[in-house]
């Protein structure tokens, strides 16, 4: 359903003309590019800034607006890693950006104690990840795990960015 709904709204295409690969890794340029697409693919001022980033991909673009935007920040002032799988708590925070950015609330937070691995949640991504499951955008892989490091597949992120619409 969450695949069907985020193709339907234009946020997501397939890896080809005939396969979404829900189980495939997200990349953190393909995030950054939904989200684009979720504004609306507003013109970016400017080149994208980040060294690693070709001035002539189908993500461009979407990193340089997101960039400019103050979505993202990237690894580094010059590295952003666009093909670099998306993890869990990179996209909580990309996100929380994201809706920050929009003028909306971002106040809410949740007990991640109750989590397991709570301590292997980065301290640059904990206000976000805290947000990201009050929200209900981020829930855990399990009754006790937010697994905060792994990586997200698409039809995860489809399923966030479904939530994502529906909520906020």
């Amino acid at each position: 359903d969450a695949v069907t709904y985020t193709v339907q709204l234009g946020l997501f295409k397939g890896v080809s003309e005939t396969s979404f690969d829900p189980q495939g890794n997200m990349t953190r340029a393909m995030l950054v590019t939904v989200l684009h697409r979720l504004e609306g693919t507003p013109d970016a001022a400017g080149d994208s800034g980040f060294e690693d980033v070709p001035s002539d991909t189908w993500y461009t673009e979407a990193v340089a607006w997101a960039r400019e935007s103050g979505v993202v920040e990237g690894y580094s002032d010059t590295q952003f890693g666009p093909e670099d799988f998306i993890t869990r708590e990179q996209m909580a925070t990309i996100l929380y950006r994201y809706t920050e950015n929009k003028g909306k609330d971002v106040s809410q937070t949740a007990e991640l104690s109750r989590y397991s691995d709570e301590n292997e949640i980065s301290d640059w991504a904990l206000q976000a990840m805290s947000w990201a499951n009050a929200e209900g955008l981020i829930i855990g892989r399990s009754e006790n795990t937010l697994n905060p490091k792994d990586t997200a597949t698409r039809a995860e992120v489809a399923t966030i960015l479904m939530r994502y619409c529906q909520r906020l």
